[in-house]
């Protein structure tokens, strides 16, 4: 489906597209491929209308605490590099050195000449993400690792993408060259044969999609009903009285707890239509059972 068709799909039989935390959810969307298959799936990612600044691991920037240089941001690229102690903005593509949190609570400084996004895989394939800087403690922590160093790039990124959930975080994991300024490309897709790297492309194209759902079952069942002149199905106060009479059955079952039970519209917002066959009423009036 288009991401649009995909999305409506999604929302109407599960939650919605799939979103993605972090690298453990990468894999998992990965596995759930079929082996067979080379192309991409869409996602739930697609260009929003805000510009905000983010951190790799996922983290918006909700700490007070910033660090920036005199100036800066300038507003004329969207990485971040630590430079003598304050935070700059760089072009993404920029080749700079860069430092990784480690699994020990650590800092790490161990590479040069990789763009912000070669580093970030590189952090997150040894180590775990390029680092977060939220408090002076932080700071005086990277300094002690990056005294010797000038440009080093850290987590800090900007970001213009939403999730179609409306989820907060700003995990993202994209490949080599994205995501660019091209007009048009809004929607976001995974690919299977990439290590579950993202792209965007054009919301029109038509791909296999990820829902995810919120752990609940969801049942769709037909419901038929005879016919002997006496109600008219399409009436909105019998349609909630035949609700109300399955409600109070499931219940006598154990069986609604936490569950909601509604109607689906068809085409024209009717729910029941007529049956057309030799035993059916000339009128569109029928007995509910």
């Amino acid at each position: 489906m288009s991401w649009p068709e995909a999305q409506s799909y999604c929302r109407e039989k599960y939650t919605d597209l799939a979103t993605v935390d972090n690298m453990d959810d990468v894999n998992r969307l990965v596995n759930i491929v079929d082996a067979g298959y080379s192309g991409s799936v869409w996602i739930g990612l697609k260009r929003g209308t805000q510009t905000r600044w983010a951190w790799s691991n996922g983290e918006n920037k909700s700490s007070p605490y910033s660090n920036w240089a005199s100036g800066e941001p300038n507003g004329i690229a969207s990485c971040v590099s630590y430079y003598k102690g304050f935070w700059v903005d760089m072009d993404c593509s920029s080749s700079l050195y860069f430092t990784c949190y480690t699994e020990n609570n650590g800092y790490l400084m161990a590479y040069a000449g990789k763009t912000w996004s070669d580093a970030q895989s590189i952090c997150r394939e040894n180590h775990i993400d390029l680092p977060s800087i939220h408090n002076s403690e932080d700071h005086n922590q990277i300094t002690k690792i990056l005294s010797s160093v000038d440009h080093v790039w850290i987590g800090l990124f900007q970001d213009s993408w939403e999730w179609s959930d409306k989820w907060s975080l700003f995990f993202r994991n994209w490949a080599e060259g994205q995501p660019s300024q091209s007009s048009g490309s809004d929607c976001v897709s995974m690919s299977r044969i990439n290590s579950g790297k993202w792209a965007h492309e054009s919301c029109d194209l038509k791909h296999p999609f990820i829902c995810h759902g919120d752990g609940k079952l969801k049942q769709i069942v037909k419901l038929k009903l005879s016919c002997n002149g006496k109600y008219t199905l399409n009436d909105p106060s019998i349609q909630t009285a035949i609700l109300n009479e399955i409600s109070e059955k499931l219940k006598s079952m154990g069986l609604e707890s936490d569950s909601k039970i509604s109607w689906r519209k068809g085409e024209g917002g009717e729910v029941f239509h007529q049956e057309i066959n030799r035993t059916a009423s000339s009128n569109n009036k029928c007995n509910k059972k």
